[in-house]
């Protein structure tokens, strides 16, 4: 049976998106035809026939790490083999780009003795009309807190729910998403500088990820600056959809006060993460479009104790800690909607 990757598969994997898959070299071990991966390709777009000519990427990670890929074309059905090697030093990654969109297949390393796996790759059309949209959460992490320049960055996660069965990719600018930014913003983007999908233009992040049917998660990264005289920042979160909820968390050894602003926001229980306690404040209600929920960062200066994260090191530290947080967030809300949360 197949199985999931160990931690560095999927890290190459990454890597090989970055460098661009589809010109690396063919890896003549991997492509010992001893088992299969077949699979099928199929339109969920109602009244729409799936175009011709698609072609299958096969992604092919060693444990040295090497990345390799192949292609296969599918057949006028959407069918489609790969004839590969079973040896468990492999991890195949089946993706493929249909209307310029990215489908990914979970990852696939097959047990002794070999096996076959199977794959259904389920797309869709894509429209460039305005949806209707909304966002199911917004959550803001105050990950960084760098003292010697009085800023700060906050990582914030929109979950967008669309309820259409069709992938919308923007108008002619290929806009999908604009993200009001907090007060203060210095710079804004995704959290990998220079992502050509985000741009900081105009007061807003200007997203063109294409927004797929069900839960789409957009992550944003905000640099903020802050008054050290005042010794506090206010964070302003804006709602560019009808939004069902927001909160924002902050390191309690960030702050001596998280204070919520006005009557529709509210402290929320604490929690942690690996030993580290954190604030939480959220919106009682939804938030209608430019609206949302405000709250003070108070004590941000150095007379309050020192901070893993305070400092550029830090800063690293705590955006991978929103790296691990978001995941685990848009689950538990995804788990919640469809009524399978496991309960305490």
């Amino acid at each position: 049976m197949p199985h999931p990757p160990c931690l560095f598969t999927l890290i190459a994997f990454v890597a090989a998106l970055i460098l661009g898959v589809t010109a690396l070299p063919r890896s003549g071990a991997a492509q010992q035809p001893q088992a299969t991966i077949s699979g099928t390709v199929t339109l969920a777009t109602p009244g729409d026939t799936l175009n011709a000519d698609i072609k299958v990427q096969l992604i092919i990670l060693e444990e040295s790490q090497d990345i390799t890929s192949s292609s296969h074309p599918a057949d006028t059905s959407g069918a489609f083999t790969f004839e590969v090697n079973p040896d468990p030093r492999f991890t195949y990654i089946p993706f493929l780009i249909y209307e310029a969109v990215r489908y990914l297949s979970d990852p696939i390393r097959f047990d002794d003795p070999p096996s076959s796996a199977t794959v259904a790759f389920e797309v869709y059309s894509t429209t460039t009309e305005a949806p209707t949209l909304t966002i199911a959460e917004t959550s803001v992490f105050v990950v960084a807190l760098e003292r010697s320049t009085s800023t700060i960055t906050l990582v914030r996660e929109d979950l967008i729910d669309r309820d259409e069965l069709t992938v919308y990719v923007g108008g002619d600018d290929g806009v999908t998403l604009r993200i009001p930014v907090p007060d203060g913003t210095i710079d804004a983007g995704a959290l990998e500088v220079d992502d050509p999908y985000f741009s900081f233009q105009g007061g807003t992040v200007n997203v063109s990820l294409p927004l797929r049917p069900g839960l789409n998660s957009v992550v944003t990264r905000y640099t903020v600056g802050y008054d050290a005289v005042e010794d506090m920042y206010r964070l302003r979160i804006t709602s560019p959809l009808h939004t069902d909820h927001i909160e924002a968390r902050v390191p309690q050894g960030f702050v001596s006060k998280f204070e919520p602003r006005g009557d529709d926001v509210r402290r929320a229980a604490d929690t942690e993460f690996e030993g580290e306690p954190i604030f939480v404040v959220e919106r009682i209600g939804s938030a209608t479009p430019g609206n949302g929920l405000v709250v003070d960062l108070v004590g941000l200066s150095a007379s309050t104790p020192p901070h893993i994260f305070t400092t550029t090191r830090g800063a690293v530290i705590g955006s991978l800690l929103a790296l691990i947080v978001i995941p685990v967030l848009a689950v538990t809300l995804a788990r919640r909607q469809s009524g399978t949360e496991p309960s305490a």
